[in-house]
């Protein structure tokens, strides 16, 4: 038809933007994340909540339902700047506050009852001891670590071994920085947190493995290339659907961050600071790491062994 127009030539391809010419300038800014972070936590540690260092937790109940905003209020005026409010699906609360120096379980519980008011009455009374809390902690970290490191072997099997082993260390990155946020800002970090922490490192290895699976399909079609040129054509044609996709993400988290009060603020600001290292980390972590992984050349099984000895020469340079 009319409007196919045969005779027109087709379109040139766009010139992609050279990210691996800046590819040090990444390495600087992750040398400089990996210090801070830490200096951050060598110095001042994390700011552990109520899930990690024990306290006093009650349940409480009355006739009338629990407002979860005013039994936090109130819960402050007694002096517990730090609780945890969570209501049951009883109609009952469970509030947990730290045990104060000088004071015991049940002067801390006789506290909580009047910061209540009339009418609410206390059926259980725990003291979480840093023991079980501490236990907590490692079981958390140790998640984060397994995590981790399942997502980086699948890649490995899935792709090749660098892009694994790029993987891994792409997603360990993210996952210290968030952690480095929260030791530099002193913010609470409790179990909340952590599964913030877990949501990040499913999104950074989504975006990773979304930029190797183009480089490698990259790889097959330009044979003859670099491999710096076929990765910057590679992040080039990924960057639209990776900035979109962040950005969306982001503002949903961003909201969750505004509106859902407290309780989900330090969740939300890790989703939000993780999203902004994972797409960093994506284009100017993962993808120089093919390069100066010690090993074979990615896609050397496609363009000859001799061709890709030659190329990571010149690639160093």
């Amino acid at each position: 038809m009319w409007w196919d127009k045969p005779n027109k030539a087709p379109a040139k391809e766009a010139e992609p933007l050279p990210f691996m010419k800046i590819r040090w300038v990444g390495f600087i800014v992750t040398a400089i994340i990996t210090v801070v972070t830490t200096w951050s936590l060598m110095t001042q540690g994390l700011n552990m909540g109520l899930d990690f260092t024990g306290g006093v937790q009650i349940e409480a109940s009355r006739e009338t339902p629990f407002e979860v905003d005013v039994v936090r209020a109130a819960v402050a005026a007694q002096g517990f700047t730090e609780s945890s409010v969570t209501p049951t699906s009883d109609g009952t609360v469970v509030i947990r506050v730290p045990l104060e120096e000088e004071s015991t379980v049940e002067e801390t519980a006789k506290k909580l009852e009047t910061a209540l008011g009339a009418g609410a009455k206390i059926l259980k009374t725990d003291n979480v001891s840093g023991k079980v809390s501490g236990e907590l902690f490692g079981k958390g970290v140790l998640a984060c670590l397994l995590a981790v490191l399942a997502i980086g072997m699948y890649v490995w099997f899935r792709f090749e071994v660098k892009f694994g082993t790029g993987a891994f260390l792409t997603t360990l990155h993210d996952v210290y920085a968030v952690i480095g946020l929260f030791s530099i800002t002193q913010m609470a970090f409790d179990l909340t947190i952590v599964a913030g922490v877990l949501t990040v490192a499913g999104y950074s290895i989504n975006d990773t493995v979304v930029v190797y699976d183009r480089i490698r399909e990259m790889l097959k079609k330009y044979r003859k290339l670099q491999i710096t040129r076929v990765i910057d054509i590679s992040i080039t044609s990924t960057l639209s659907r990776t900035l979109i996709t962040s950005l969306a993400t982001m503002l949903a988290a961003a909201s969750m961050a505004f509106l859902g009060g407290p309780v989900l603020f330090g969740f939300a600001v890790s989703i939000v600071f993780g999203i902004i290292i994972g797409t960093y980390s994506s284009i100017f972590v993962a993808a120089p790491l093919l390069i100066h992984l010690p090993g074979r050349i990615p896609g050397a099984k496609y363009r000859g062994e001799e061709d890709a000895a030659a190329e990571r020469a010149a690639s160093a340079t």
